[in-house]
């Protein structure tokens, strides 16, 4: 049966009240699924990416079916300048707004918000692979310091908003505690019954391409791994950071019930993308 003759069949028997709950789950359990089954026992394993070499700078991935090596490169100085700056003026005005001392409400332009470009596999409810999406990005505390980011937040989760506030402006203020080979975003969605176009593209083709819109505007292309924050083989570092991005998440929205898959994107190139500046050229600082 196919999705028009279920919608028929389910609106004749029973009305748009079973079309808003009981079809609406069972829609999203058969078209917002791959072809193929990527999960376990309630898990999964994306076998396209090796980062058994990370920490050497190369990340190994299966791209078009090809296994190569990739060098890793660092995100560029004024990208950097750029994401920080603009970090710390969203923290400063959601500080004003809760202390009512002014502030505008954040925009969805600027550093936490990208454009999420992938492909490779296609999804029940399309006839093309191509996704795009926007996902919160972050930065990522390098591996040095990780562990004692993660003991702070997980210790301070009940601290009030403007203490919190504080520490991760104290946190952006300094750039050289962030890995600037990475950045790493959280698959929310998800489940073994309802996959976003997003999870199956990379599990099929890790290649992933981002784009920042501010004042600025930049392009980041990368390699994306899917880490389960309770897997071991994605790696120690590379569960560490879904870690702490999933406490930092709490400690920013209120706790969740659960640890989120996150998404590694392992940078190769930087383009600035500014209009009538940059036109979408390399940076290579």
């Amino acid at each position: 049966m196919d999705r028009r003759e279920f919608l028929e069949k389910a609106g004749k028997a029973s009305g748009a009240l079973l079309l808003s709950s009981i079809a609406g789950k069972a829609i999203a359990g058969e078209m917002e699924q791959g072809a193929m089954e990527l999960w376990s026992s309630g898990s999964f394993l994306q076998d396209c990416v090796d980062v058994s070499n990370e920490a050497r700078g190369i990340i190994k991935a299966k791209i078009d079916g090809v296994w190569g090596d990739y060098n890793t490169a660092e995100l560029p100085e004024k990208f950097l300048e750029w994401n920080l700056t603009a970090r710390i003026e969203v923290l400063d005005n959601i500080l004003g707004m809760i202390t009512g001392q002014g502030g505008a409400p954040p925009s969805l332009a600027g550093p936490h918000n990208a454009a999420m470009a992938t492909r490779g596999a296609r999804r029940n409810d399309s006839i093309l692979t191509i996704n795009n999406a926007f996902k919160g990005m972050g930065l990522c505390p390098k591996r040095e310091i990780i562990a004692e980011k993660i003991e702070f937040m997980q210790t301070h989760m009940d601290g009030s908003m403007p203490e919190k506030i504080n520490y991760l402006k104290d946190l952006y203020a300094t750039p050289d505690n962030f890995d600037l080979t990475k950045m790493v975003s959280l698959e929310l969605y998800s489940t073994p019954t309802f996959e976003t176009h997003t999870f199956i593209n990379l599990m099929k083709d890790p290649v992933t391409s981002l784009v920042f819109l501010d004042s600025k505007s930049y392009e980041v292309r990368g390699i994306g791994q899917l880490v389960d924050a309770e897997d071991a083989s994605c790696g120690e570092y590379a569960t560490q950071i879904v870690t702490y991005t999933n406490l930092a998440h709490s400690f920013f929205h209120g706790e969740f019930p659960r640890l989120f898959p996150g998404i590694l994107v392992h940078i190769l190139e930087t383009f600035d993308n500014t209009p009538g500046t940059g036109r979408g050229i390399l940076v290579t600082d």
